[in-house]
């Protein structure tokens, strides 16, 4: 069997180069907290800093999508791309924390230029020419890039180590530019749409408050919901904790790099594993065990003192939250109806984002005042609430009506 179908590569050469090219050198997230306590920012600093990128990409979503809608998707997404290398070159010039945190809140607006941008090109261009390789494509990208991101943390390590910890930013630089470049050779089939943004505004507050109102008064969505909240806001509090935690610890700052390529290789094995061991009508309990797994593996962190167990409670805790995702998504699909799907999605997702801002706050401001492994340590109790959520569902299928 050919591992590209007829026309494929022709076709999507530009995409898949991207997704294998543009990944080596994105290694700057696994380093940003190094190289901010560096700068003798306090754990606090570094969560408002981590927390404006997302904070701003949530608040532009809208206006920028309208920008892609006016004047073509291709001219966003590179527009999008260069803007995001000019901001991290920048970032290597700067160490004031106003100036460091205006440039993060401006790469938050920069990068919802191609959030959203980036699909919707890809998606129009492949059911133009071949729809069948739709499938094919999200499958093949998603190996690529998962490949290279493992990649990356290794020519991470490496570079850190020759270089220090302030390569990130030029790094960085080049990955953006080597996007934008290859795929400035795609092509792009685009139909101009009018699109008002007050009238997109209106619409989204309109379809959120319904959607907000069905999903309050279902039995399974309403704790869902609440309970991915809470997920997110636990989840998202401990990675700024996991760098000073395992320096102390003496994990030398460029093996970030290879705890990176590690992180990411769970992150395509889990999902594997995941459908092989989870069956179908079973989701809800199979999260719940998995969720626990995860909050259970972290409890032990209040015992370890090499780094080596460090990592591997890390690295359990993050594979179990993993392998429940597929079922998770499988399991909150099954209780909404098709012409509600889109919306409820987006509540999702913006409940997830709001709890993704808030968490590197909390998480910092925690670190400076409990420190690093008692912070870890409360993923453990912050995951209880939501796992009650999860045993509270009472699985009944509302009318879609």
């Amino acid at each position: 069997m050919k591992f590209f179908k007829k026309g494929e590569l022709t076709n999507l050469w530009p995409f898949y180069l991207d997704a294998l090219i543009s990944p080596l050198l994105y290694f700057a997230p696994a380093f940003f907290i190094i190289y901010f306590m560096d700068l003798n920012f306090t754990f606090f600093q570094i969560g408002i800093l981590l927390s404006a990128a997302p904070l701003t990409a949530f608040l532009f979503e809208i206006p920028t999508g309208a920008i892609a809608d006016l004047y073509g998707r291709k001219i966003s997404v590179l527009t999008g791309y260069f803007l995001e290398a000019i901001i991290a070159l920048l970032l290597f010039f700067f160490t004031n924390f106003y100036a460091i945190l205006a440039l993060f809140a401006f790469w938050g607006i920069a990068a919802t230029l191609s959030s959203g941008s980036h699909q919707a090109w890809v998606v129009d261009y492949i059911n133009k020419k071949d729809k069948k390789l739709l499938h094919s494509y999200f499958n093949k990208t998603q190996v690529f890039d998962s490949f290279a991101l493992i990649l990356s943390g290794f020519i991470g390590a490496l570079l850190v180590k020759i270089f220090g910890v302030a390569i990130i930013w030029p790094a960085t630089f080049l990955s953006f530019i080597s996007a934008a470049i290859i795929l400035s050779t795609a092509k792009e089939y685009h139909k101009k749409e009018e699109t008002n943004i007050k009238k997109a505004f209106k619409g989204l507050f309109k379809q959120t408050k319904k959607t907000i109102s069905y999903g309050y008064k279902h039995p399974v969505l309403f704790y869902f919901l609440l309970a991915t909240f809470l997920f997110v806001l636990a989840e998202g509090s401990t990675p700024v904790a996991w760098i000073p935690f395992m320096q102390g610890l003496g994990f030398p700052d460029y093996a970030f790099g290879y705890l990176w390529s590690l992180i990411a290789l769970v992150t395509m094995i889990a999902p594997i594993i995941s459908r092989k061991f989870l069956k179908e009508g079973k989701e809800k309990k199979f999260m719940i065990i998995f969720l626990s797994l995860s909050a259970f593996a972290v409890m032990f962190v209040l015992f370890v003192h090499k780094w080596l167990f460090a990592l591997i409670i890390m690295l359990l805790a993050e594979f179990f939250y993993m392998v429940q995702h597929p079922a998770s998504n499988m399991y909150f699909h099954r209780f909404v109806p098709s012409k509600l799907r889109a919306t409820m999605g987006s509540v999702k997702a913006m409940l997830g984002s709001i709890a993704g801002i808030i968490a590197p706050i909390i998480g910092g401001l925690l670190i400076d005042i409990i420190g690093a492994r008692i912070t870890i340590f409360l993923y453990a109790p912050l995951m209880i609430p939501g796992i009650i959520m999860y045993l509270k569902m009472k699985e009944k299928r509302l009318p879609s009506n």
